[in-house]
């Protein structure tokens, strides 16, 4: 596989970039006019429509260093003085010119992540460098807290005669030739999210036996019942990936939704054991995938996701469910106060991910693995940092 066109194309000259010219143009002036002390910036508006590819722009322009923070970064405070401390101090001494970029500020989440907003509106008193943030909803929690301490541009998805005429342009670059009618089917599914459409163009170019040009064009779509039913009933694994493919829901959606369906399923203790471990592992695809923004690689993780999943011995006794078991979850696992405190301090500094997520997708994968070797999971456990208490509440739930 080539490198992706994403990131080919993502470091452009600021006057390369399609759309938004009245927003980009607002954010230039903006870092041109910085001085000391003055307000961040806030970029607003969908994915995969220039929002970081301008910041990285007019960066390079006006010989600016980028130091990157997302989510999975700045969830507290002790995260955020080890990545940033250093840089903004060395910026200050040696007077270089750096500015940070908060993306996807809208996230994080609450007591997930302790303190690490907290630490960055304090930040944004007296900014010593200029603050670049980014996010997608306008309406979010924290996006609201920040809106009197930034200036807010907002930007809008691009208009698909725009995506049009680049997807041509990058074509051209590349040497390769796209069917009229299947480069407008992208530039219409694309919706406005250029990134979404280069993804789409090049995974067609590079791979088109993965994703054939005829069902490309199609608009068919399965129900999400429908498409997991298939995929634990089919007989036929090529089958049921293409059920699977047509579900309509994202990424993310299909993980859930199958996990729930394990857990309301019943399985035996293997058979549970093996499916909480497939779950485990395409969870990891996944992250990769929303951390990377690489959504042309979502053909590929339906490939993976039927390939962990389609086991004949799920079919006995599986049960589709949508309905998300947090009620039973928090009895079981959020109870003991002393064992949340330490999976929330433990989760923080290790994982990236929150207390809810780990209380959801992970902890039922560790009980599953300690029912089947409790003495190499202990250890793996102590090595990671966990305490007594932790592994006391694991050996009571693998006892139950």
């Amino acid at each position: 596989m080539s490198l992706p066109w994403t990131e080919k194309y993502r470091n452009i000259e600021f006057n390369m970039i399609i759309g938004n010219e009245t927003a980009r143009r607002e954010f230039l002036e903006w870092l041109k006019n910085w001085k000391r002390g003055d307000k961040a910036v806030l970029l607003l508006g969908p994915p995969g429509i220039g929002k970081n590819t301008s910041v990285y722009a007019a960066a390079r322009k006006l010989g600016y260093y980028v130091i990157e923070l997302n989510a999975s970064d700045i969830r507290t405070k002790d995260a955020l003085n080890k990545k940033l401390g250093t840089s903004l101090y060395a910026a200050n001494l040696f007077d270089e010119k750096r500015m940070v970029l908060f993306d996807e500020i809208d996230g994080l989440y609450g007591r997930e992540d302790y303190g690490g907003m907290e630490y960055i509106i304090e930040l944004l008193d007296k900014p010593p460098v200029p603050i670049v943030l980014t996010a997608n909803d306008e309406s979010n929690e924290n996006i609201l807290k920040l809106s009197k301490k930034v200036v807010s541009i907002k930007f809008q998805k691009v208009p698909l005669r725009l995506i049009e005429i680049y997807l041509k342009h990058i074509c051209e670059k590349e040497g390769k030739h796209m069917d009229k009618k299947v480069l407008q089917k992208i530039v219409e599914k694309s919706g406005g999210d250029v990134r979404n459409a280069i993804n789409m163009l090049q995974t067609i170019i590079d791979a088109p036996k993965l994703l054939d040009e005829s069902d490309f064009m199609k608009d068919e779509s399965v129900s999400k019942m429908e498409a997991v039913i298939a995929l634990v009933a089919s007989e036929d694994k090529n089958m049921a990936l293409k059920k699977f493919s047509q579900m309509d829901a994202d990424i993310e959606e299909k993980l859930k939704i199958m996990f729930y369906s394990i857990l309301a399923s019943n399985l035996d203790k293997i058979t549970r054991t093996k499916a909480l471990k497939a779950i485990s592992d395409i969870d990891i695809l996944r992250n990769r995938i929303e951390k990377t923004q690489e959504w042309r690689m979502a053909r590929w993780y339906d490939m993976y996701f039927v390939e962990k999943i389609f086991n004949p011995e799920i079919r006995k006794g599986f049960r589709y469910s949508e309905e998300e078991p947090l009620w039973e979850l928090k009895l079981k696992y959020w109870t003991e106060l002393r064992i949340f405190k330490e999976i929330r301090e433990r989760v923080n500094q290790r994982y990236h991910v929150s207390v809810g997520e780990f209380s959801l997708y992970y902890i039922p994968c560790i009980i599953a693995l300690a029912k089947k070797d409790f003495s190499m999971m202990s250890e793996y456990l102590k090595y990671v940092g966990f305490g007594d208490n932790f592994l006391s509440y694991i050996e009571k739930r693998v006892k139950e």
